[in-house]
């Protein structure tokens, strides 16, 4: 569903403590479904600079697993993707650093995507184009360290389709009005300040474009902007650290405004053959859209590309906070993990409709205020609860699975569900 729904480390740890591990997406689903209070090889996807801390690292998955599976049947998961970083050391024997790295993702979906509609309607009123999948989806990075260990690094993010579309058999076929496109680029640093506090920063650009027409990059000036901030320090009474965040979205799109921010504070601590991480956050996001329509039901949205020159816009403004924890432990053997999580959010919705668009479901049916949360039990990575296991090989190979949530309660003789809903791998080497 687009649009919020619908709108509705060898060298790591060393450097930053118990916060810091070979992670993947669904160890982070699992335990807390948070990135932000601990360190992770996700968090390159935020910081690029953080590609310095996973020499010479392979990931890959499945990609999430989480569509209705009817009894008896079966279905591959959507958008698998797989990568790498790679890293030379210019230093010598006593220090790596300077170290130059280069790495490159494909088939990952960026968060950007949830402001792609599902349709659009084109100079002809009556007739609408589907908003095409993005088929590039490349995540490209380059960083380095300085002989000091401080780190550097700059990501892009291409996803783009123009003038082409899927059929059902699978093949790809012509569709002139076809397009879609996701392009970021952004810059990091990843600092270090003695040995007890390491900070971060990164600061990116964003071009969200989608049809029936072809659009150039500059073409109507819809640019958005997204910074994230953080800071590890460590804590050595309680083997931890604590760790302040920040992060800002100011996002600009055909027919969307949305700017959001987010500032909380965590901490992770070092448990026996275990870990565990706590966090808050303040957040607060005004959300603005025109010309945009819902059904609610089936989560389709459409956007009407010919809309008024005097856009009438319905805007929805929630604050709040968010609770959010993880934990892992080794069970039985050293090799073998086994997770649990969640997060809760409660936030204070005010919904303004303009008066041109009465009767209409946009991002706000009616006027009105009322409290939300994030999904309850709906087996997605923005859900209630995770619970998930890892196996880990010499330190080398790590399989983490995320387990669907209603394993558990299932009728065991009717072959229905799935058993997992993502299983993610890396390999150091």
């Amino acid at each position: 569903m687009n649009l919020r729904s619908a709108v509705a480390v060898g060298v790591a740890f060393g450097i930053l403590g118990v916060g810091s591990a070979f992670a993947t997406f669904a160890r982070i689903e699992s335990m807390g479904k948070n990135t932000t209070y601990i360190m992770d090889d996700v968090s390159i996807f935020d910081n690029p600079a953080n590609i310095n801390l996973y020499p010479n690292y392979l990931i890959g998955e499945f990609g999430p697993y989480t569509e209705d599976v009817p009894a008896g049947t079966n279905q591959d998961p959507m958008h698998p993707n797989f990568g790498g970083i790679f890293s030379i050391s210019l230093g010598d024997e006593n220090n790596p650093d300077p170290r130059l790295s280069i790495g490159g993702l494909f088939g990952r979906v960026s968060e950007l995507a949830m402001y792609l509609p599902t349709r659009v309607v084109g100079d002809n009123v009556k007739d609408t184009s589907a908003v095409p999948e993005t088929v590039t989806n490349f995540d490209g990075f380059l960083g380095g360290t300085l002989s000091n260990g401080d780190a550097w690094g700059l990501h892009v993010y291409i996803a783009h389709q123009d003038g082409g579309d899927v059929t059902p058999s699978g093949d790809y076929q012509v569709s002139s009005g076809s397009y879609a496109s996701i392009v970021q680029a952004d810059g990091g640093l990843n600092l270090q300040f003695g040995g007890n506090i390491d900070f971060e920063f990164s600061f990116g650009l964003a071009r969200i474009q989608y049809g029936p027409d072809h659009k150039n990059f500059f073409d109507d000036g819809d640019f958005s902007f997204l910074a994230k901030s953080r800071a590890f320090f460590t804590l050595e009474a309680l083997d931890g650290e604590l760790v302040p965040a920040f992060s800002m979205k100011l996002i600009d799109a055909p027919g969307i405004d949305n700017k959001r921010t987010q500032a909380g504070l965590g901490i992770n601590v070092a448990l026996d053959r275990g870990f565990f991480w706590l966090g808050a956050d303040f957040i607060w996001d005004m959300f603005k859209t025109h010309d945009w329509t819902f059904d609610y039901t089936t989560g389709e949205s459409i956007y009407n590309s010919q809309g008024d020159d005097d856009p009438a816009w319905d805007k929805r403004t929630e604050v709040g906070g968010m609770i959010s924890f993880g934990i892992e432990r080794n069970i039985w053997w050293d090799w073998f993990v086994i997770r649990v999580g969640g997060q809760k959010s409660i936030l204070y919705t005010e919904c303004n409709q303009n008066e041109k668009n009465e009767g209409k479901s946009g991002v706000c049916i009616d006027d009105g205020t009322f409290f939300s949360t994030n999904p309850l039990a709906d087996g997605t990575a923005k859900d209630h609860v995770g619970f998930g296991f890892g196996v880990n090989i010499e330190e080398k190979l790590k399989i983490d699975v995320t387990v669907a949530e209603d394993l558990l309660f299932r009728n065991p003789f009717q072959g229905e569900g799935r058993l997992f809903s993502r299983i993610s791998a890396t390999y150091s080497f």
